[in-house]
């Protein structure tokens, strides 16, 4: 019997942890997920290089997130006040994305040479590739969601 509650009682917590994940923890999984198995169709990596690369990748992964979180935040930030900002506040948002935007390009010239070094030059410059094509189509995607400022 008291296996059974403490069974019941696992389960349970299992599901209440599953449930407070946030609808955006959910999709920040998926697009890992889809966006992996776009690298890795990609990149047709040899079982060996396979072995070197992911490590590197899912490494890339962690600091290339804390990075996507800035860029969230901003973009929430923007979609909150943009009807009413004025130029010292659009100055900052402009200023903020190119930061991003630059800590992104950083990033990923970081990683093409740790894979360049590991594993080797073509499958550093195909990782940059189709890092930087995923980047583009995202903020094309975002960017054509987001309100657009008028002129005054």
């Amino acid at each position: 019997m008291k296996k059974l509650i403490l069974t019941l009682s696992i389960i349970c917590i299992g599901i209440i942890a599953y449930a407070q994940k946030t609808e955006e923890g959910i999709i920040r999984d998926v697009f890992k997920l889809e966006k992996k198995a776009t690298v890795a169709e990609f990149l047709q990596l040899s079982n060996d290089d396979a072995t070197k690369f992911w490590p590197i990748y899912d490494q890339y992964e962690i600091e290339r997130s804390k990075i996507g979180s800035k860029r969230i935040q901003l973009i929430t930030d923007y979609v909150e006040k943009y009807a009413t900002m004025d130029d010292v506040s659009l100055d900052k948002l402009v200023e903020e994305s190119g930061s991003i935007q630059k800590s992104e390009i950083a990033l990923r010239e970081k990683f093409y040479k740790k894979i360049k070094k590991e594993i080797s030059t073509s499958i550093g410059a195909r990782f940059y590739q189709i890092e930087d094509a995923i980047n583009i189509s995202v903020r094309m995607s975002l960017y054509q969601e987001l309100p657009m400022l008028q002129g005054k």
